[in-house]
């Protein structure tokens, strides 16, 4: 709570920062403030320098943070005119060690360069970022030092959100099965395995090929993926090779439960699912996840291979006939045109 206080307290102080004072004109629609704090020698081409950010989106009913640095780890970089823009270098030319920064730029100029921007972000909104100066190094050797310590911060830190969300997610969960009177057994890694039907054929081990039927879903309830719901245009069962497998580890862990012939659901916590990331559009960062699933086949390894390969060859055969197809269709249009 005392974190979120402090993110939320620094994105007011950068708002209202904006609101107030002077700010230089530069290229593009953006404007700058430097905030002296510092003292020696402004950056320098060929220095690196040591930077903090934080980067906000403030428009018409939502203010939000982008990125906060300070969750993960500074920034090193090199004063290069060719590797920074040219309107940032001249505003970090004129920096110095213990300086901060402010720059906006009205989401309009953004839209209009061609930038993309996430759907939420509208005209008359602006983009803005606060920086802050925190070292300056002469030499490749010391930027190369400071590197090295800011990439143990970051892991440090990852491990410590990792911590933290893993708790939180549970919480979730189980809160969840308390509102619902569902029993579950939790995995070593930490998934949820609900059984439904439970399987009377060869076990699910790290040596097998699986073949599934599955339908992922939100918390609430909301289908985003499926093989078994026609809506979403796949209905072939999804192979699964458990020695080398290409899914998301709370469904490994889940797995391994289950048998030839289980139904079961797995509530993954979103540090086994996709994470701090999420998958746009459908799956959120940090977001618990529900699957419905079917073990319909367990095969060996020789089988499983040959049966990728197989849907490999068959999934390009549907691809050359698409293109032949949009070619076909292609010619008809431009024939009329030709006559």
């Amino acid at each position: 709570m005392k974190q979120i206080f402090y993110f939320l307290a620094v994105s007011t102080v950068i708002l209202a920062s904006c609101s107030n004072g002077s700010f230089t004109k530069s290229e593009k629609g953006m404007e700058y403030k430097i905030i002296s704090a510092g003292s020696g020698k402004t950056i320098e081409a060929g220095n690196f320098f040591e930077i903090q950010f934080t980067q906000t989106y403030k428009g018409e009913n939502k203010d939000t943070i982008l990125y906060d640095s300070r969750k993960f780890a500074n920034q090193i970089a090199q004063m290069d005119s060719v590797q920074i823009p040219p309107a940032y270098f001249k505003i970090f030319k004129a920096s110095k060690k213990g300086d901060s920064i402010i720059v906006r730029q009205l989401v309009d100029s953004v839209m209009k360069g061609g930038g993309n921007t996430p759907p939420f972000m509208k005209k008359g909104g602006h983009m803005i970022a606060y920086y802050k100066i925190v070292n300056i190094f002469t030499t490749k050797q010391a930027a190369d030092s400071a590197y090295k310590v800011q990439m143990e911060v970051a892991r440090v830190k990852d491990s410590l959100n990792s911590l933290v969300q893993i708790k939180k997610d549970d919480k979730i969960i189980t809160d969840y099965f308390a509102s619902k009177n569902i029993k579950a057994t939790k995995t070593p890694k930490g998934v949820y395995v609900e059984i439904l039907q439970e399987g009377t054929g060869e076990k699910v081990t790290d040596s097998v090929g699986v073949k599934m039927k599955y339908t992922g879903k939100s918390m609430d309830g909301k289908p985003f993926d499926s093989n078994v719901d026609s809506q979403f245009h796949h209905t072939e069962l999804l192979p699964v090779q458990m020695w080398a497998p290409r899914v998301i580890p709370g469904w490994v862990d889940g797995l391994r439960m289950l048998s030839k012939g289980s139904k079961a659901r797995f509530y993954i916590p979103s540090s086994l699912g996709y994470g701090t990331q999420g998958q746009a559009p459908a799956i959120k960062p940090d977001e618990n996840l529900i699957f419905e699933v079917e073990v319909v086949e367990v095969t060996t390894q020789k089988q499983s291979m040959a049966d990728e390969q197989a849907m490999q060859q068959k999934m390009m055969q549907q691809q050359l006939q698409m293109q032949a197809m949009q070619e076909k269709m292609k010619g008809q249009q431009q024939a009329p045109a030709n006559k």
